[in-house]
């Protein structure tokens, strides 16, 4: 799995290649953290109890099975900075 990240400001992004465990707990600690509260009603996203952070989870897992090279998941911070998780 790759991840993308662009700083506000900046032409040019960095890619590094992730070991999938640490792709998955970001995206499970910005289901459940309190701290992405924020951003997560920005994508409609309420809060959420602990069997569907589980069930969320599930199912990226699985798009990261089926779907090679898919764009799961692109977070923008307030500052602009940008977040993906590529395939």
């Amino acid at each position: 799995m790759k991840m993308y990240s662009r700083k506000q400001g900046h032409k040019k992004g960095a890619e590094s290649s992730i070991p999938n465990v640490l792709a998955f707990t970001f995206i499970r600690n910005f289901f459940s953290d309190k701290s992405h509260e924020k951003v997560r009603k920005e994508y409609f996203i309420n809060n959420l109890n602990s069997k569907q952070v589980n069930q969320g989870m599930k199912d990226i897992k699985w798009l990261f099975k089926e779907y090679k090279g898919l764009d799961v998941i692109t977070m923008e911070n307030e500052d602009g900075d940008i977040t993906k998780f590529i395939l």
